[in-house]
């Protein structure tokens, strides 16, 4: 699991937990924002020794097309 202590911190750029070299920090800042981007969102929650879940909601698919056609 993340500890508590991380879990706001966690969709951060180039934030990591990662040894130096084992990872850049922008998995989950790229993935927060693709979510973000198509009018949805990311939640984590967290359990010490147990893992985490990551739980990504998106609005109806009507609402996309309508922000599809804001963006063009």
């Amino acid at each position: 699991g993340i500890p508590a202590h991380m879990i706001d911190r966690i969709t951060e750029p180039f934030f990591t937990t990662k040894q130096t070299g084992k990872g850049k920090g922008l998995g989950l800042s790229i993935s927060n924002e693709t979510v973000r981007g198509y009018g949805g969102r990311l939640d984590v929650r967290s359990e010490k020794g147990a893992g985490a879940t990551f739980t990504l909601t998106f609005p109806p698919s009507a609402s996309l097309e309508s922000m599809k056609r804001k963006v063009r």
